[in-house]
């Protein structure tokens, strides 16, 4: 990878739409440029308002490049939505070098016959993740480069989605003038950043909860094995307190992120000043006095009931799914919370209780320069997508050059994620 080469990752999701700007050299980035904005124009993670999401991505785009002073034409973006879906497929091929040796060309050759399966028209394949390659039956190569063999066969980790909801992300990027290097399903760029290699050889399932969606992904034997994306995020959290509050959605999320702030539960007589008056909040009491609910104070253990009641029929809804996917059990490492719900407030003990495994929060590591801006679990997705495209990148940037901006033809982009697997 050239010195001083630039990343840009979008992050465009349905609470917020985030950018940054990140400079790599020798794999390590640093933030120089990042800005952070309401979402506008998208729900569940897709698109719903086209020209008011291009008005936010412009708007982010605009402000990120004025604080990283670097021109903005190109981007990595991530991707959710209820519409992604993952399968695993097989290729099989004859290995064409010479001698009998397995050649990258070979590598490329039995990853496009793993994908090439008949897929309907509506969808488009986002991710081709190599889970094992197998040359003359011998099993768990990662990297059969140089290798000697006949028949070289791959098992590879399918990731897909609804093609108008991809064109239409496609659209509003395209509409403000920049093009797109990859497209990045979230629940991916956030295990880059997360989880470590121990959690992904044991079995560990991700779940990045924003503010529509949870995105979810199993890792087994070191790579991915399931993706989906489960309608369920923080914004329920937020509409049954508005209920149980007869509070508005802007002040039943104040009082959401005061409850997961440091406001402090246990002392007695918290004194609030307000126009110059001192109120005492006696213990067991969350003062809302500056909030437009018609109450001084609201009963914590009221806010915590709402909130945890959501939170366990989420888990309960993911652990459906778990099931489903027929790795249930084959996740010893656990489950690893991120995404912006996942600050909230005794989440680990809930996801504990429901799932009978060891539980952690996750936030974004390995970054330096502005990161201290965005390191939280809210941008683990952002994060990880730098992260994506820089492992993706090769020495002599061929790969990143060649990428295509129509995300019908993103061939090299599917071709720079086999590489990005090999060693």
């Amino acid at each position: 990878m050239p010195k001083d080469q630039f990343i840009v990752a979008l992050d465009i999701g349905s609470s917020k739409i985030c950018c940054v700007v990140a400079s790599a050299e020798k794999g390590k980035m640093s933030v120089i440029g990042t800005h952070t904005v309401k979402s506008q124009g998208m729900k569940d993670g897709v698109v719903n308002n086209i020209d008011k999401a291009v008005s936010a991505i412009s708007e982010v785009l605009n402000k990120t490049e004025m604080m990283s002073g670097h021109p903005i034409s190109r981007v990595a973006v991530t991707i959710s939505g209820t519409h992604i879906e993952s399968f695993n497929s097989r290729g099989v091929v004859a290995v064409s070098g010479p001698n009998s040796e397995i050649t990258t060309d070979d590598i490329v050759r039995v990853n496009e016959a793993a994908q090439a399966m008949s897929l309907p028209s509506s969808r488009e394949i986002i991710h081709v993740l190599p889970r094992e390659y197998i040359v003359d039956k011998q099993r768990g190569i990662s990297d059969p480069t140089g290798m000697t063999g006949v028949r070289l066969e791959v098992e590879a980790n399918i990731i897909h989605g609804g093609a108008a909801s991809l064109k239409n992300l496609t659209k509003c990027i395209h509409q403000v003038g920049v093009d797109i290097d990859q497209i990045i399903y979230a629940g991916y760029a956030a295990a880059e950043v997360v989880l470590t290699d121990t959690e992904k050889e044991l079995g560990t399932i991700l779940i990045d909860m924003g503010g529509d969606t949870m995105d979810l992904i199993i890792y087994n034997g070191g790579r991915p094995v399931f993706s989906g994306v489960l309608p369920v995020g923080g914004q329920d959290i937020t509409n049954d307190l508005a209920i149980g509050l007869r509070s508005l959605l802007e002040d039943a999320e104040k009082v959401k992120l005061r409850y997961s702030s440091d406001y402090d539960r246990n002392e007695d007589n918290l004194i609030i000043t307000k126009e110059g008056q001192e109120t005492k909040i006696p213990r067991g009491e969350m003062y809302v006095g500056d909030l437009n609910i018609g109450m001084e104070t609201v009963p914590i253990n009221l806010v915590s009931d709402i909130i945890n009641r959501r939170l366990e029929e989420a888990f309960k809804f993911v652990k459906i799914y778990i099931k489903k996917s027929g790795f249930a059990d084959k996740l010893p490492a656990g489950v690893v919370l991120t995404g912006g719900a996942g600050q909230t407030k005794g989440i680990e003990k809930i996801a504990e209780d429901i799932f009978k495994l060891p539980v952690r929060v996750a936030k974004p590591k390995n970054m330096s320069g502005l990161a201290d801006q965005i390191r939280d679990t809210s941008y683990s997705a952002v994060i990880g997508t730098l992260q994506v495209v820089s492992s993706s990148m090769q020495e002599d940037t061929k790969f990143y050059g060649k990428r295509k901006t129509d995300f019908g033809k993103m061939g090299g982009g599917v071709i720079s994620f086999i590489k990005s697997f090999l060693p």
